[in-house]
């Protein structure tokens, strides 16, 4: 709009949360000094490195403005992204823990109370009834067992992905996951497309650019492969063929990008994939929510409705009627 970087970047400070505001006084300070912007943003991790790269080809292009605004739609994307595959797991994790919760509720208070009923009327339980007190009788005896074995099992999965080996084969058995793995690379994949196509077309030669995508990637297995694509373009290699070797992408991303290749259209091919995946991710994440969700209702349901039964077929007993 006319406005100099560093009015802009005043502008900003001043409608800046307060928790923000030490960072966007460094940007300006850094900018009087004579620092770039792209390195004064360089210093603070809370910019990708994707915008970074963007803001330093504006930069040496003088078309700062155009890249600034397709930065910001690069992250409103991701955000959308984001928040797709959150909502999509938002209902079944609350949906499994209401069922852990519940399992460990009734076996834990509802059942020990029917016993206690039962043993009064001295009435022998039928099979149903005996099974789910003998259930909750074990769950009582080694509640405390169970709970440690449930939280070493959590410390140690977080330690292990918080270690770079052992994350890269977590993440990389995650690809291979019913489902959820398609989300995983389709979403990997949409990422690859929006970002390389945006980089390649700000004028980042694809060296620069993969260099970049390695640092994006969220999931350390597809970051691996950017690295081996990234070498292997250096000692002379295609980028198709190079992403070819063991891909954890969609199969259609590295044929269409060997067409683009071949064309000199690359950025145009992965815009074109951007669309047509971004498309398929929404549909599985429509598939995954689909296919959960009754199935957790059933399992719920099914849980309840054993334990009512349980308990009316030994009421029915213990009344005089047959247990069958």
């Amino acid at each position: 709009s006319g406005v100099s970087l560093l009015d802009a970047l005043e502008l900003t400070a001043n409608h800046a949360k307060i928790g923000a505001q030490k960072t966007w006084d460094h940007l300006i300070e850094k900018v009087q000094q004579g620092s770039s912007f792209s390195d004064a943003l360089a210093e603070h991790k809370i910019f990708s490195q994707f915008t970074i790269q963007l803001i330093h080809v504006g930069e040496q292009t003088g078309h700062l403005h155009t890249v600034m605004d397709q930065s910001a739609k690069e992250i409103k994307s991701s955000r959308k992204l984001k928040k797709q595959i959150t909502s999509a797991l938002k209902y079944p994790a609350f949906t499994l823990l209401f069922a852990i919760g519940l399992v460990i509720f009734m076996l834990t208070s509802i059942v020990p109370e029917i016993k206690k009923l039962l043993l009064i009327m001295g009435k022998p339980m039928p099979p149903m009834t005996q099974a789910l007190i003998d259930v909750s009788d074990w769950f009582v005896a080694n509640g405390l067992f169970i709970t440690i074995i449930g939280l070493s099992l959590v410390i140690t999965f977080i330690v292990l992905y918080s270690m770079p080996l052992s994350r890269w084969w977590i993440d990389k058995l995650a690809l291979k996951l019913p489902l959820l793995g398609r989300i995983i690379s389709l979403s990997g994949t949409v990422l690859f497309s929006r970002a390389m196509s945006l980089l390649l077309r700000s004028g980042v030669v694809i060296s620069e650019a993969l260099v970049t995508m390695e640092k994006l990637h969220v999931n350390k297995f597809l970051a691996s492969r950017i690295a081996f694509t990234h070498n292997r373009i250096l000692m002379g290699a295609g980028l198709a063929e190079s992403m070819a070797v063991q891909s954890g992408y969609m199969p259609l991303l590295i044929q269409m990008v060997s067409v683009g290749e071949h064309s000199g259209t690359i950025d145009e091919i992965l815009e074109e994939m951007t669309e047509y995946h971004n498309e398929l991710l929404e549909q599985s994440i429509a598939q995954l929510t689909g296919m959960i969700a009754p199935f957790m209702t059933i399992f719920v349901g099914g849980l309840v409705g054993f334990v009512y039964a349980a308990f009316l077929v030994a009421m029915f007993s213990a009344a005089g009627g047959s247990p069958s």
